[in-house]
């Protein structure tokens, strides 16, 4: 951290190199205020514990399968190398696991469709794709007898119509069913019967309970899930200017630090951080594990008496201190004033002129 005649110093360089006098080393002609940024990102591992029956249709070998004893919860795993890394533990319940044979016996029941006969029945005849049945004949109506004489049609409809099978009559029934009214099934082809479209002819279907293995596995199932959970850190969130802030990102010398034991923030950077830095390092609900990958940077705020209108950040580097000059708060209030004044005037002489 740089001292308070270091800070100054750089200070009173930067003014220098502008052609100007700050009297900063006189007791009183400079106001300094102290900030430690924090960046970098807090990475949880935390752990959920779920216990459930399983059931598996067919043969499966769990002999592979870590177990445990009693539940899941009691269960101890060492804690992981990498919080950031996800996994998922499944583990075995010892002496849950039920292997056996299903009630089928071989994997096939009988086909309910059919009743095991292969086949089902079907309709001999279907609806005329002609005629659909209406005005199969127009002189018997497929009854086969004739119920007088056609009504006029014309030539069209005569040269589509054709000899009726069942009374007879000339020109008079469709020339799809003849007068019938039904064709012949195109599926059974006549016969009332069509292969069961469930077993295929087979007379038995796959056991939906062992999906025709014939074989059945129970099991008591742990998960243990591990999922990271990433907190992005920076600290202080407010007081410290945008540019100030990317001033330091880019060019501060930032000393790193994962607040274990053997490395703690020093206790001047934990103080300004207060609260905040509190409330980052909670430990969160079901966490088992933490990485913190910190890096943190001293800076300086300076504000001389005589020139109450700019503000000095001092951040540390590598060599020398770099300095960056802003504008106060009150006078970039006042130039923005300034900037909107200007505008309205503009607009104003603009809407005068046109």
């Amino acid at each position: 951290m740089l001292s308070d005649e270091e800070v100054l110093r750089s200070v009173r360089e930067l003014a220098k190199g502008r052609g100007e006098d700050v009297p900063a080393a006189l007791p009183g002609a400079a106001e300094i205020t102290r900030y430690c940024l924090l960046e970098g990102e807090i990475v949880r591992c935390v752990e959920s514990r779920t216990e459930k029956e399983r059931f598996h249709a067919g043969p499966l070998d769990l002999s592979g399968r870590p177990v445990f004893e009693t539940t899941i919860h009691a269960h101890r795993v060492p804690p992981p190398q990498d919080p950031s890394q996800e996994k998922t533990f499944r583990l075995v319940r010892r002496g849950s696991v039920d292997d056996r044979s299903c009630d089928c016996g071989n994997g096939s029941v009988t086909c309910q469709r059919c009743s095991g006969a292969g086949d089902v029945r079907c309709d001999p005849r279907t609806h005329c794709t002609g005629c659909k049945g209406n005005d199969s004949c127009l002189r018997c109506d497929g009854t086969g007898k004739r119920s007088g004489a056609p009504a006029d049609r014309t030539a069209r409809e005569q040269e589509e119509r054709v000899t009726c099978r069942l009374c007879g009559a000339l020109d008079a029934a469709c020339g799809v069913c003849r007068g019938r009214g039904a064709v012949e099934c195109p599926t059974c082809r006549g016969a009332g019967l069509r292969p069961c479209p469930d077993c295929d002819r087979a007379g038995t279907v796959p056991h939906q309970h062992c999906k025709g293995t014939g074989r059945t596995v129970t099991w008591t199932e742990g998960v243990i899930t591990r999922s990271p959970d990433t907190d992005r850190v920076r600290l202080p969130q407010f007081g410290v200017p945008y540019l100030a802030r990317q001033s330091a990102r880019e060019k501060g010398a930032w000393v790193r630090t994962d607040l274990t034991d053997d490395k703690p923030l020093p206790d001047r950077q934990a103080k300004l951080l207060g609260q905040e830095l509190r409330t980052k390092l909670v430990e969160r609900d079901q966490e088992i594990a933490r990485r913190v990958d910190l890096s943190y940077l001293p800076l300086a705020r300076v504000v001389v008496t005589a020139q109450p209108h700019r503000v000095y950040y001092v951040v540390p580097t590598a060599r020398a201190p770099y300095v960056l000059l802003l504008p106060s708060r009150r006078r970039s209030w006042q130039i923005a004033a300034v900037a909107c004044g200007a505008l309205a005037l503009l607009f104003l002489v603009v809407r005068l002129i046109g």
